[in-house]
């Protein structure tokens, strides 16, 4: 089955094209399971411009626009409705009460924040010339297995974003892999592979091949994904993804409906 569990709106600031045109380009691609997934609304100070994620009165329109689409979809592909929230401990009670105000298919986790810094956004990368980069990697995994472990989340997001732009600690991560897939699969929820590093300065799937080998041993089920941010992006490397997935020793990947996981062959 070909799944892309991950895909944005213009909603969101910084994403292209209606739903109806991702709906018409997953059944070119010839996708059968779809998820738009668009950023949920920031706490107060993290978005300023609204070019991170929807504003929360969005919220409402953005479901419906979802439920359209599923009407015209007509079943192919099969479109879920699901929701991007970043992990914000201070604002845990803020993201709970929207996640539980619709009834979404799935929730993706992610972490795009380490304190205020957003450190995936090509306009503050000068910040990563001030930092540690192995610094930088342990707290966004610190944050990244405290997101997992919320209950809040079934899938978690791009788990290696932090390497976006190349920067990757030297010597073996194997001991840091391994710690991480061992946390989330403590968490019980799934990881998105997904091909948008490809699009990306890493030139890389997320998450890389050896830290997707270490979930795969831990048993942490996986999902595929796009990420796509315009129509032209839905299923954009879904083949090479699935390599990853079968390459990492996987069998079967899952997705969600009414947050419930569902595995089927890969």
């Amino acid at each position: 089955m070909m799944i892309d569990l991950h895909m944005h709106t213009p909603r969101c600031g910084h994403a292209a094209g209606a739903p109806s045109e991702y709906v018409t380009a997953a059944r070119r691609a010839g996708l059968e399971v779809i998820a738009f997934t668009d950023h949920l609304a920031l706490p107060d100070g993290y978005d300023p411009g609204g070019e991170y994620a929807m504003r929360p009165w969005e919220l409402g329109d953005y479901v419906a626009e979802v439920r359209e689409a599923q009407r015209l979809s007509r079943q192919s592909p099969r479109v879920l409705l699901g929701i991007e929230a970043d992990w914000v401990p201070p604002h845990r009670a803020q993201t709970v009460r929207a996640i539980a105000s619709h009834p979404f298919d799935v929730v993706l986790g992610s972490v795009h924040f380490l304190g205020e810094w957003a450190f995936d956004d090509p306009r503050l990368i000068d910040e990563w010339s001030l930092r540690d980069v192995a610094g930088a990697w342990d707290e966004y995994f610190e944050i990244f297995t405290h997101a997992a472990a919320s209950g809040l989340f079934d899938v978690m997001a791009h788990p290696d974003l932090v390497k976006k732009f190349g920067h990757v600690p030297p010597g073996d991560l194997s001991a840091l892999y391994d710690d991480v897939a061992a946390a989330v699969a403590d968490a019980g929820v799934a990881v998105e592979v997904s091909s948008a590093g490809l699009r990306k300065p890493c030139r890389e799937i997320y998450p890389s091949d050896a830290l997707l080998a270490a979930f795969c041993r831990a048993g942490v089920p996986a999902t595929t994904a796009s990420d796509a941010h315009t129509p032209q992006e839905v299923g954009s490397g879904l083949a090479k993804v699935r390599a990853a997935v079968a390459r990492a020793g996987y069998g079967s990947i899952v997705y969600f409906e009414a947050r419930e996981m569902r595995e089927v062959p890969l």
